[in-house]
């Protein structure tokens, strides 16, 4: 399928994110432990090892409302920190502009026009950025 650029993206929307944040413990301890039958995890077990560090969190929502952006939500076991702001605050942080587009069938979406760039304070924290690209990944039959 196609896609026809329809133009920049209003600075001025409000958009949000989801930034993934690394975990508190490297993820392959959790495949060795389950690949040697060991117990499964508690939810809490595996927040507390495998979740955000509190400083992470902090440290992400802290830059987050230094450039004016509002933090939606934080969670240490989802590792997340969800962000609002407008578009084209959010597109210079991540070195993208965002276009809109239009599909054949009348979808409309937004994407940004090259390779994000996490911002040199965040990129040993953040391993990846969701929301800027609102590309159907799906479609039904």
């Amino acid at each position: 399928m196609v896609a026809r650029a329809l133009g920049p993206t209003d600075p001025d929307q409000r958009i949000e994110l989801s930034l993934l944040l690394r975990p508190r413990r490297p993820l392959e301890e959790l495949e060795a432990r389950l690949s040697q039958g060991q117990q499964p995890l508690t939810r809490e077990e595996f927040a507390a090892a495998y979740g955000a560090d509190p400083g992470d969190l902090e440290k992400v929502e802290s830059f987050a409302r230094r450039h004016g952006l509002q933090v939606v939500e934080a969670s240490a076991p989802r590792r997340t920190v969800r962000v609002a702001g407008k578009a084209g605050d959010l597109a210079s942080l991540f070195g993208v502009q965002l276009l809109e587009f239009q599909d054949e069938d009348g979808t409309r979406f937004r994407a940004p026009n090259g390779e994000l760039e996490v911002p040199d304070e965040l990129e040993d924290v953040v391993q990846g950025v969701f929301g800027l690209d609102t590309r159907p990944r799906a479609r039904r039959r």
